[in-house]
């Protein structure tokens, strides 16, 4: 009875909330904020930003959302044929949203409130990263074809390439019967994936058969850059161990023998960060000077070589999404931009110029971008400034909890070879990008995924602008992803993107595609979705055409979820898009595109 009551409770003062929203922007799309109105500060999720005032319904639907999914920060931005008509910045910088959050959330009750969410504030992405690969890329090797061989190619061309054909390096551009005029993929990446040398380290696969040739599957030789952007080339869901797997073979990958070459790998990190920095790290692990080394990551090519030595699961052609489709994408676009980047390298943030990440959006969109505004990567470090949000994700005990980085590797000398146990089973610990012996949030402990898989992080607005350009999804055989849109405004695409500390969504509406039903707790007489995930209800609605939505929030768990017994986080996340669909469809879409605008 008591959860009833505060439910109809904190009902009555969400709708009080939006009908303050309404009216303030209804008064000339103005911000919202705390200094608005005491009660809305008080009692409500924070909003600031400014938009169009129709677009209340969608406002409303994601901060129930937030509510009862305890969500501490999130962004939204909407807009009608390219032309943004809202972009809001949603609760509090950290810990929970409101003062009167419920404590069956876990949040620290007496923790003072944090600072509002503006609206262009960062957001991490996930796997709405790889729409901007498939963009990019796309972008890269067309610009690279006009600028070396006055050859304007098709995205049909260009998804058709074979990359590791056996006979042809650079491949050949179909119907024109030529070599593509640079090298699009390394060298020594081509000839292991061809099938000319064996590869380097043999993965053991309990999915399919192990490779006992010693060379990568034949598949391979036919694998063109459509496959990979239509997740269609036989790869798995998930890259192969990074520690065990990649790590631990990096004296294979990196033909280390003996300790003068581990000295030498050592010597590089002491070049870049210090040789205080590295020997106070060892003195940490009670390591003496010539006892064990420290050794730069894995790059993105040497994760691949070891991904060599693993089978395709799938046939060609046959789709199954996996997050390491757009890593041959990356690595192509850093073999043709001529600062090597995709992004800013970790802990590197003034190398975001230069990049392709900040090249495309600087020419192709007009957006000046840093290493922290706009769109960037987001960076997995300690002491490192950030305009993103706390991210959020509940351990069973708060949602900040703590782990072993591992930015940081470390081997141990061992009779005649260097050995990584240590570091791969954190026995004393790791060293976190900081030279400490200490945990980090789990939040900066990733360092498996490339910028150009998940680790990128946008404004709102900023998104929004690319949407109104660029497909953010399509799979089929022939992939839309990343095309061009050409002012198209009925096709419904869409990408999301989970990780830890965010969820989101980018989702383009319009045609005969449009959903035209969803799942949803339950919603009341007045339009209002209920706290009722478990309990779960199917409603339809009519969607518009030319629409497009981003929204990301700060996590993708709470301790609401974790405990629950009619469902769990995987599947009350999934249904945030569904909480916007609804909104949308509520919204008299003839009067937005009539008044559309953002101050």
């Amino acid at each position: 009875m008591k959860v009833a009551g505060d439910r109809q409770k904190s009902s009555r003062f969400l709708y009080t909330s939006l009908t303050l929203v309404s009216a303030i922007l209804l008064g000339g799309l103005g911000k919202v904020s705390e200094s608005n109105n005491t009660a809305l500060a008080e009692e409500n999720i924070p909003i600031s930003g400014s938009g169009d005032a129709q677009l209340q319904p969608i406002l409303q639907s994601l901060t129930e959302f937030m509510r009862y999914r305890c969500v501490g920060a999130a962004v939204l931005g909407v807009s009608v044929k390219g032309k943004p008509v809202g972009v809001w910045g949603l609760g509090r910088m950290k810990d929970r949203s409101t003062l009167n959050a419920n404590p069956a959330c876990g949040d620290d009750m007496q923790a003072p409130q944090s600072a509002i969410v503006p609206a262009d504030t960062p957001m991490r992405m996930g796997s709405i990263s790889k729409p901007v690969t498939f963009a990019m890329v796309r972008w890269a090797l067309k610009q690279t074809a006009r600028d070396r061989a006055g050859l304007e190619l098709t995205d049909d061309q260009i998804e058709e390439m074979k990359l590791f054909d056996p006979q042809h390096y650079p491949p050949l551009i179909p119907g024109l019967n030529k070599q593509y005029p640079v090298a699009i993929i390394p060298e020594k990446l081509h000839a292991v994936f061809s099938g000319k040398v064996k590869f380097p380290v043999a993965v053991k696969d309990k999915n399919c058969a192990n490779l006992n040739t010693g060379f990568a599957d034949k598949q391979w030789q036919n694998v063109t850059l459509g496959h990979l952007l239509s997740h269609r080339s036989g790869l798995q869901r998930s890259a192969p161990r990074y520690g065990q797997d990649v790590t631990a073979n990096l004296p294979v990958l990196r033909n280390l023998k003996t300790a003068a070459d581990f000295q030498s790998q050592e010597q590089l990190l002491i070049n870049e960060w210090s040789n205080k920095s590295v020997g106070s790290a060892k003195n940490q692990l009670s390591i003496a000077p010539n006892a064990g080394y420290f050794v730069p990551i894995p790059t993105l090519e040497e994760i691949m070589l070891v991904l060599a030595g693993r089978c395709l699961q799938y046939p060609l052609g046959q789709y199954h999404y996996s997050n390491t489709s757009p890593a041959f994408p990356t690595i192509i676009m850093q073999q043709l931009v001529a600062s090597g980047r995709y992004a800013a390298k970790t802990g590197k943030p003034e190398t975001h110029q230069g990049s392709a990440l900040e090249l495309f959006f600087k020419t192709e969109l007009g957006i000046p971008t840093t290493a922290t505004k706009g769109i960037f990567m987001t960076q997995e470090v300690e002491n490192f400034s950030s305009r993103e949000p706390e991210k959020r994700h509940w351990n069973g005990k708060n949602y900040y909890g703590t782990g072993w980085d591992l930015k940081r590797p470390h081997c141990i000398w061992n009779g005649s070879f260097c050995d990584f146990s240590s570091w791969i089973n954190t026995k004393p610990g790791r060293i976190n990008w900081s030279w400490n012996l200490s945990q980090v949030l789990f939040s900066r402990r990733n360092t498996d995924l490339s910028p150009g898989t998940g680790l990128l992080a946008a404004e709102a607005g900023v998104f929004l602008k690319f949407m109104s350009q660029y497909w953010v999804g399509g799979y089929e055989n022939n992939p839309r992803i990343g095309e061009k849109r050409n002012n198209v405004w009925n096709r419904y695409t869409v990408h999301n993107g989970s990780l830890d500390g965010t969820h989101a969504w980018a989702i383009q509406l319009g045609g005969k595609n449009n959903p035209k039903e969803w799942k949803l707790p339950p919603v009341d007489d007045r339009g209002q979705i209920l706290d009722d995930f478990a309990n779960l209800k199917m409603y339809a609605g009519v969607l518009p055409d030319g629409v497009d939505i981003f929204v990301a929030v700060n996590q993708r768990a709470d301790k609401k979820c974790v405990e629950a017994k009619g469902y769990n986080c995987g599947d009350a996340y999934g249904l945030l898009d569904n909480f916007i669909l609804y909104g949308a469809s509520r919204v008299n879409w003839n009067r937005v595109a009539a008044s559309a605008g953002v101050k």
